[in-house]
């Protein structure tokens, strides 16, 4: 069977525009923090959930409730939800405030480590996006509510910081300047 030169420029075009589609679907979804608040908000308008922990302290909820205003109006009822009240983690954009030692929804995004606070020290907190699928989710957590309130503090203030990267680690006080790295 010989294949005319319109079929073969009409299969050529095709593969093109699937190249591109795949490389453009990769990029979108490229883990980054560089241009935070997205995902989490798409044209001004808060598109996810932050989770707290039922038995998180209240510096969680401070935490949780700066990162809220921070990412603008409409600061609604529901925004912000404790961890039981989530089925689903794959089913939105989510911001986890606190680690899994205080936090269910933070546990099963990390796998469920064996000893809740292996991941953390004292002193330092980490940013992390995780991949959900369609969906990304970010924890924010620390060693200590103090720690978690640190990390909280930079993305309320994300545009004085240049974050960058799927996953920064945070060292300091919440009263004092913070160090902030990338881990990758």
């Amino acid at each position: 069977m010989v294949i005319g030169k319109k079929t073969k420029n009409i299969i050529f075009f095709y593969i093109i525009a699937i190249m591109i589609f795949t490389v453009s679907a990769l990029a979108i979804k490229n883990l980054d923090l560089t241009n935070y608040p997205k995902p989490f908000v798409s044209k001004d308008i808060l598109n996810s959930i932050i989770i707290v922990g039922e038995n998180a302290k209240t510096g969680d909820m401070i935490g949780a409730i700066n990162i809220a205003t921070s990412l603008g109006p409409p600061f609604e009822s529901g925004v912000i939800v404790l961890d039981t009240e989530i089925d689903n983690i794959k089913e939105q954009n989510i911001i986890i405030v606190g680690g899994p030692c205080v936090n269910t929804v933070a546990a099963e995004i990390m796998d469920y480590p064996a000893k809740c606070d292996q991941d953390f020290e004292p002193g330092k907190a980490k940013i992390k996006l995780f991949d959900t699928g369609s969906n990304v989710a970010l924890l924010v957590a620390g060693y200590s509510v103090y720690d978690t309130t640190m990390a909280c503090r930079i993305l309320a203030n994300y545009g004085d910081y240049g974050l960058a990267g799927s996953e920064l680690e945070v060292a300091g006080s919440v009263l004092d300047d913070f160090i902030i790295k990338n881990v990758e």
